[in-house]
């Protein structure tokens, strides 16, 4: 149960993202930001890095704390962890960004951010046993970057898996971070 709040409790703000670069559009200050001699690629990298630097030192203070005050096992492999870890905070600052380019307002980024993060964290499996869900359900589920951070993590925390065993569920959410990048930075613009 703890596995799947942290990851709900990360990936939502990941996802918020989108707000970030929603209010800059709407305000205009990215157009003011763009106008000094800074590439797009400068502006993407920094509020995208930022995003992705605080979801990672979010996780970090939730595994610690988790781990020394609660006693929570997060596995016996932490090179494992955080690379899970790592792979899971860029496939949701990826998805966030790419839902930035689609929103029109400030207001429809963070609610959509909280509802997507939301749904995708329930199907995922981070509230309920995946077990619980219809077979449909199950299927479904795997195209939200929760579901995979949710077998890699079960994997390295309850089946004491290793780092080596959590390379596919690493590899699927890299995917995800490239793809919807790629999306994201395609479809971005000023106004």
């Amino acid at each position: 149960q703890a596995i799947g709040q942290l990851l709900t409790w990360v990936f939502i703000p990941l996802l918020g993202t989108s707000v970030l670069f929603s209010a800059e559009r709407t305000s205009g200050t990215l157009r003011r930001l763009l106008t000094m001699p800074v590439r797009k690629s400068t502006y993407l990298f920094g509020t995208i890095f930022g995003s992705f630097a605080l979801g990672v030192v979010q996780m970090t203070i939730l595994v610690l704390f988790g781990r020394f005050a609660l006693g929570i096992s997060y596995g016996r492999d932490p090179l494992g962890l955080a690379l899970l870890l790592i792979a899971f905070a860029l496939a949701a600052t990826a998805l966030g960004t790419t839902l930035g380019t689609l929103v029109k307002t400030d207001s429809q980024a963070n609610n959509l951010s909280i509802m997507f993060g939301m749904v995708m964290a329930l199907l995922g499996g981070c509230w309920f046993p995946i077990e619980l869900f219809p077979p449909a359900a199950r299927t479904f589920a795997m195209l939200f970057p929760t579901r995979w951070a949710m077998v890699g993590m079960t994997d390295l925390a309850i089946r004491g898996q290793a780092v080596a065993d959590i390379l596919p569920e690493v590899s699927v959410l890299l995917l995800f971070a490239v793809v919807f990048f790629a999306i994201g930075t395609w479809r971005f613009r000023y106004e």
